[in-house]
């Protein structure tokens, strides 16, 4: 968790847990060569259609966005407060203070389709890692289609130009840049974390904003 623990969230259960029958949720391919893994869960579900992901409706600053948890992860919208990351993700049994590898989600605000664009940010962040880890690499990790229709492109970050042990998902939105990220401290556990993060990564969806809520 090096360069991207930004997020400011809190779940949203109740009314706004019916916005997820906006979305279709069923377990199609990801947008690359990697296909996402089935089968994950969380804590808000369309009832009796067992062929939908069960997934959580998060509320940031100013928006809300729906993402599920893959199979053997728990989606915890506490533990990560101290980092201000309130929707982090842990594999089951441990914890989000010393679980090796973690993801998470961070609504970054100030770029958006008409100002500030996601290959600045993109620039950016390899420039600042580059800064903080001049031995550091980044590469192209493809592009995953979400299920909100939008095409998140992943770079792979390695602190010492090895293998890598981060990834970080750029998806576009209109007012900001959702990232979502997986962060290990080895690249073996990195490449075991690999398809559950790229299946979460493909669950996304935004929901709205308070603006288009009337909030």
């Amino acid at each position: 968790m090096t360069l991207h623990a930004r997020l400011g969230a809190r779940a949203v259960t109740g009314t706004l847990a019916a916005l997820l029958a906006t979305f279709s949720l069923g377990a199609g391919p990801a947008g690359d060569s990697k296909p996402a893994a089935a089968g994950a869960a969380s804590s808000a579900a369309a009832p009796h259609d067992t062929t939908t992901r069960k997934a959580l409706i998060i509320e940031g600053d100013n928006h809300l966005f729906m993402v599920s948890t893959p199979d053997g992860w728990v989606l915890d919208d506490t533990s990560g407060m101290g980092s201000r990351i309130r929707c982090v993700f842990y594999p089951k049994g441990q914890k989000w203070a010393t679980a090796p590898t973690v993801m998470y989600v961070n609504p970054l605000h100030g770029y958006g389709a008409k100002t500030r664009t996601v290959s600045m940010l993109m620039a950016e962040d390899e420039k600042s890692f580059k800064k903080n880890s001049p031995r550091g690499k980044v590469t192209d990790g493809g592009t995953i289609q979400t299920t909100g229709k939008k095409t998140a492109v992943v770079r792979y970050f390695s602190n010492n130009g090895g293998a890598a042990n981060e990834a970080v998902a750029y998806v576009p939105e209109a007012e900001l840049v959702m990232l979502i990220v997986l962060s290990s401290k080895t690249p073996q556990g990195f490449q075991g974390a690999l398809a559950a993060y790229r299946e979460m990564v493909q669950s996304y969806a935004w929901v709205a904003s308070n603006a288009e809520l009337g909030r």
